[in-house]
């Protein structure tokens, strides 16, 4: 039998994951919460170096970005970071699309990085040699506060037709996501 698009099965089928009716009815009263799979994957870490001032424009040339696009230059290319710690940022890969909200919401505390220490990771690889990051032109993505003092979407992508960095700004609140496979950093420490 089929209600909708679900069938009777699939219903039996959560019936059963959820421990029949005694998971149901805490399920229900809210004493029983469902965990979804994993969102990301650990790659690797890398260790970071702190520094006492850093503003971005001044470090695109030995960064290699070569094009910024108009959120990044407006809300990050002449922000000042100043006594920025060391850090080990964690590189995860993305499992499935999805939202900035539920990305952010899986890393919880871990997700906002510096904006010193995603150029240092960028820096590593400004030849677009393989490494940590992706260099086959798909996002590698960073939560970085902004000049506004809001939390953004930057994201960098390597250009091999160009041989540079690409690197914006997204709203963390837009309705588009990021694909499977994507990279993501976060802090580790």
């Amino acid at each position: 039998m089929k209600y909708g698009n679900v069938t009777l099965g699939k219903i039996e089928a959560v019936w059963n994951k959820l421990g029949g009716e005694d998971g149901v009815n805490q399920f229900l009263r809210g004493e029983l919460t469902v965990k979804g799979a994993e969102l990301l994957k650990r790659v690797t870490t890398m260790a970071v170096s702190g520094t006492k001032r850093f503003v971005a424009n001044e470090h695109r040339k030995e960064t290699n970005v070569g094009l910024t696009g108009s959120n990044f230059e407006k809300l990050f290319l002449e922000k000042v970071e100043e006594n920025v710690g060391d850090a080990i940022i964690a590189i995860d890969r993305l499992v499935r699309a999805s939202l900035n909200a539920s990305i952010r919401a899986e890393l919880g505390s871990r997700a906002e990085i510096k904006l010193a220490h995603f150029f240092e990771v960028l820096k590593a690889q400004s030849g677009g040699e393989a490494g940590v990051l992706l260099v086959n032109g798909y996002a590698n993505i960073a939560y970085i506060r902004g000049a506004d003092k809001k939390v953004w979407a930057v994201d960098a992508y390597w250009g091999s037709d160009c041989g540079f960095w690409r690197v914006d700004a997204r709203s963390v609140g837009g309705p588009s996501g990021w694909c499977a496979g994507r990279r993501v950093l976060s802090r580790d420490s």
